[in-house]
Parts: C-alpha cells; structure tokens; sequence
C-alpha cells in the first residue's frame, strides 16, 4: 500500500513537470512593441498571410423552406502563422493556450465571415467555447464552436424527393488577396460521427442525408475598390427523406381517391350516400394538402400530385351527375313509351269494339282496316319490346355511366399515377 502511494505522488509530480513544460501561456511571450491591428506580415513587402480554414460539422438541419435558410452547428478552425508570437527563445513549452476572448483582445486575428450568413452565434456553456493554441514557430490554432443560420437558395420543384445544395461562402472583410491569402486545410471538412453520445453509420440529420460535402476556392473583384478578394466555399448536398411525406400525403390522398369509387357501385337513388361520400372525401383531401406541403412560392410535385388526386375526385361527383341526368333521361322515355303503349291499347280496344258492332257488314274497306289492325300490332309489340329492356335495367338498378366509370376511372387513375411515378423518376 505504501509502495502504491509513493508511485501515485511519484506520477503527479512527473504530470507536473511535463505540463509546465508543455504548457505556456501569452504572458511567456514577448508583445511589447506588438500591435494586434497590424498584420503579421506589415513590414515586408510582397509577402502574405496564408490562413489554413477548417470546419469540424455537428449538426446540419433546419432546413426553413419559407425563409431559404438552413443551419450549421460547427467548429470552425483558422490556421496561420504570425512570428511575431514566436516564443521558442524564452522557454521550452510546446505551445502556448489562450482563451478566445483573451486572443481577441491581445493578438490579429484574421477577420474571416460567412458571407450568406443570416445569423451566427457563438456557443458559451461557463463561458466562450473559442481557444488559441501558439506553437513556438509563431504559428497560431484558433477554433470557436459556432452556430450559423445561412442562406439557401433552394429549387423544391422535386419536393419531397428534393436534394438540395447549399453553401457556405467564406470570405475577408478588410484584407484582399494582395495582404492575405486563405486556402482549406488538408482536411477541410470533417463530420462528427458520435451524435447522440454513438457513432452514426448513416449520415442523416434531420430528415436529410448527407451524400456529399465539396469545397471550391474562388475569387472576386470587388466593384467599388476594385481589390480582389477570396471566396472560400463549402457544398453541402442534402437529400431529403421522403418516407413521411409519402406516409403523410401520397398513400392518405391516394385511398381517398379510391374511396369515392364507392359511390360507382351505390344507386342513383342514394343521393345522400353518394354526395356524402364524394363531399367528405373532398375536404378531407383539402386538409391533407394544407398540411403536408410546404409553405414554399414555388409549386412541387407533390402539390401537383395531391391537385391531381381532389380533381379525380371532383371527376367523381361530376360523374354522379351525369349519372342523375342519365336516369332521368331514362325515366322519361319509359314514360313516353308507356304513354305510346296506351294510347296503341286505347287504339286496339276502339278497333274491337267496332268490330264487334259491324259483324255483319262486309265492305271492300275490311282490307284497309285489316292493315291498319296489322301496323297497330307491330307498333305495339316494338314498344312492348323497348318497355322490357327500360323495366330490366330498372330492376338491375345499374346506371350505364356508373357501370362504364367502374372501370374507366380506375383505370386512368392508374395511367395517371403510373406516368407520375416515371416522371418523377427520370428527373431524380
């Protein structure tokens, strides 16, 4: 036990030593003729600062489609080198570690923004989440976990299978490219793969799949003092997640359009049933639509889908009309042909009385009569005829435009959903 004692004071004292060694801090460093708003450079011409730029990602998602903004939660780290903070001839420490609101006060810091940035914020727990390192060669490590809220110029015409590329643009405020230079890192961007405390093996945030990170490097001409200037630039192309739109909106919509169909297959004389089944699926299908599309000022495919989907079944109920207005066609001809047959059995039974009063006269008009007897019979067996076939289709209660949209609607529905799914695919 006392040999374990000796052993653990022995490892502190060694801990010690090596982190006074390793350790400095701005005071072993020699500021007295430094002046934090000159560059490192200042006095020689012809020569630059280059600024290394990093970013390590956190989390990525917010994607406002109303505002055209989306957020990034990030380290961002600046690299770059300033012999002015070399201290390597005043101690043998491997570095020197500053807090970041102390370098802001006492050393240059390059003055790097994000150019399409909405908002951005510093992150604080006790206190600023940015440090410095300066290594004894003068070169100097900042890094700031930072929120930042940018802007996205999004295209949703393929929303909810939309992939969206948006941007960070990194640039200086003060110094063009003749004073200073920035260029990514060895490894610009980095995603942090222990969210939530675990490794992720998918790189999903927030309904949104991250399939690919791109950073490009540009410069432009500044048109009023016509200095040029970098542009850092970082892609991040995010997928979206489809399955709770197609869950939420294309599957709910589409039963709703199979749902009136019903009333295909119910009587005109349900007037009731039919219209509350086509008005209700109606509404239903319009408070789908408000709430699964977005509120974006650009039509998507999905809205077009849904619109399709409350037209068919507006086709619906415009085929329960037509439906109405052939069974009251229908109805009046079976009217007028019960009115034809009755007036042709009125007919008959004069006919046979006057036969029945003249037996005994025979005159040459028994030939016309007997023809007239003849047509009668033959307009009455056609009209009884046509009154069977009207009395069989009232008996099988089926109206013709119902029996023809029990299939014809279903069908171009399926054409119809069937050349949307293959649009949708070619332009994916």
């Amino acid at each position: 036990m006392e040999m374990l004692k000796i052993l653990f004071c022995l490892t502190l004292c060694c801990f010690g030593v090596i982190a006074g060694e390793v350790m400095a801090s701005l005071k072993n460093i020699n500021m007295t003729n430094y002046e934090k708003v000159s560059l490192p450079y200042i006095a020689e011409q012809n020569k630059t600062v280059d600024v290394n730029v990093s970013m390590y990602i956190l989390n990525i998602g917010n994607l406002n489609t109303q505002e055209m903004t989306f957020e990034v939660e990030m380290y961002f780290g600046m690299k770059w080198k300033d012999p002015r903070l070399a201290f390597k001839e005043y101690n043998n420490a491997s570095y020197a570690l500053v807090t970041g609101e102390t370098a802001y006060d006492n050393i240059w810091v390059p003055d790097l923004f994000i150019r399409n940035m909405k908002h951005v914020e510093s992150s604080t727990f006790l206190k600023d989440l940015s440090g410095v390192m300066i290594y004894p060669d003068g070169i100097v490590s900042l890094s700031s976990r930072i929120r930042v809220v940018a802007h996205c110029e999004m295209d949703l015409l393929m929303f909810p299978l939309d992939s969206q590329s948006c941007n960070l643009m990194i640039e200086s405020y003060l110094y063009h490219t003749d004073v200073m230079k920035m260029y990514w890192a060895e490894n610009p961007v980095v995603i942090d793969d222990r969210r939530d405390g675990r490794k992720a093996e998918i790189d999903t945030w927030n309904g949104f799949t991250l399939e690919e990170v791109k950073t490009t490097e540009d410069s432009y001409i500044y048109p009023i003092n016509k200095l040029e200037f970098k542009n850092m630039i970082a892609t991040f192309v995010l997928k979206r997640e489809p399955q709770y739109y197609i869950l939420r909106g294309f599957i709910p919509s589409s039963l709703l359009v199979c749902l009136t169909w019903a009333s295909f297959w119910l009587p005109t004389s349900s007037f009731p049933a039919r219209i509350t089944l086509v008005v209700t699926s109606f509404l239903a299908s319009i408070v789908l639509y408000q709430g699964s599309t977005l509120h974006a000022h650009q039509m998507t495919v999905m809205q077009v889908f849904l619109f399709g989907n409350i037209a068919f079944i507006l086709l619906t109920l415009l085929e329960f009309l037509l439906a109405v207005t052939a069974d009251k066609k229908r109805e009046k001809e079976l009217e007028q042909v019960n009115a034809f047959i009755n007036d042709l059995l009125k007919s008959e039974d004069i006919q046979i009385k006057e036969r029945e009063e003249n037996t005994t006269i025979y005159t040459n008009n028994n030939i016309n009569n007997n023809s007239k007897e003849n047509e009668t019979s033959v307009d009455l067996r056609t009209a009884m005829k046509e009154k069977s076939m009207l009395d069989a289709d009232n008996e099988q209660k089926v109206n013709r435009v119902d029996r023809k949209a029990r299939f014809l609607v279903p069908f171009v529905y399926c054409i119809y959903v069937g050349v949307f799914v293959a649009v949708i695919l070619q332009h994916r």
